[in-house]
């Protein structure tokens, strides 16, 4: 499915709105990703663009930045700019009716002689809803190509796929497009790729067992540790065991579609998924592996399970 990407001068803004806007670590020399998910996926993107090397916590400066001659993948930086954005409260995403989502449990909740939450400024579009975005926002997301005239764009659709925002209350799932990359996905996959499926499908008593044995030896050792009268949860049973490696496989084989699969150009070479960032929680990437696995493997129900 082909795409028109806007042209690479983006790059700069990106750059400057990841920097400005992941959390600084003590000290202000680096940046910490706090094991959020949008600061983790806005770390790897500077390091990707060539502004930092990665930390332990988060990343670090690098001195004489420049960007890569081959820069990272414009979908990718795409979803890290919207997450960072909505995570920092920069973009906040409306009901199809350009109301405010309830909150858990259905209510709205405001501080005293608070002003009311600004009306959207950007209009729904190309099967997207409203929101509203601060100017930084709207600055970037436009030289991105994801906005144009106060509405988001035709581009922009399959990127918030991959980071479905829910209050717009739809689903991609059966798109078309989707329904076609499905087909594709399963005629072009490479050896490889299904390889590893295979394993990562494939639970044996041997591995259910083996399982067991190392829940076994960690009570043992919690035990030994904090005495028999600490509350430490027993040892696995047989299908607790199983289970536990079912949600783990599940886990990683949404990994294989994390790092080596996306919409518009299907299975990723090796070359092209090292321009490629690990966008994990990608709502698409899960959906295309419940649906390529369901097929695939029709009796292994688990390995198809979100």
């Amino acid at each position: 499915m082909a795409v028109n990407i806007p042209a690479a001068d983006w790059a700069a803004d990106v750059v400057d709105f990841l920097s400005r806007n992941i959390p600084r670590g003590d000290g202000e020399e680096g940046w910490d990703h706090m094991f959020l998910t949008a600061y983790q996926i806005g770390c790897e993107a500077l390091v990707a663009l060539g502004q930092a090397d990665e930390t332990r916590w988060g990343a670090l400066p690098r001195k004489n930045a420049q960007l890569p001659l081959e820069l990272p993948r414009w979908d990718d930086l795409c979803v890290s700019v919207l997450r960072l954005a909505a995570q920092q409260r920069l973009l906040s995403y409306r009901r199809p009716d350009g109301s405010m989502p309830l909150s858990t449990g259905g209510f709205l909740i405001y501080r005293i002689s608070a002003p009311p939450p600004p009306p959207p400024n950007i209009a729904a579009a190309n099967g997207l809803g409203p929101a509203f975005a601060t100017p930084e926002v709207l600055s970037v997301i436009r030289v991105l190509g994801l906005l144009a005239e106060g509405r988001w764009t035709e581009i922009a659709e399959t990127v918030f796929w991959r980071d479905w925002p829910e209050e717009w209350e739809m689903s991609f799932i059966s798109d078309p497009r989707f329904s076609d990359a499905l087909e594709q996905a399963l005629v072009r996959i490479p050896a490889d790729i299904r390889t590893e499926m295979d394993k990562l499908v494939t639970i044996t008593d041997t591995d259910v067992t083996a399982a067991m044995q190392r829940r076994a030896a960690a009570v043992a050792e919690a035990r030994a540790k904090y005495g028999p009268n600490a509350n430490i949860h027993p040892p696995d049973t047989h299908s607790q065991a199983r289970r536990g490696l079912e949600l783990l496989r599940r886990h990683d084989l949404d990994w294989l579609f994390f790092r080596r699969w996306r919409l518009s150009d299907g299975w990723l070479a090796p070359k092209e998924a090292g321009k490629a960032l690990e966008i994990f929680h990608d709502d698409l990437a899960i959906a295309m592996r419940c649906a390529v696995i369901k097929r695939l493997y029709p009796n292994l129900t688990f390995a198809a399970a979100r």
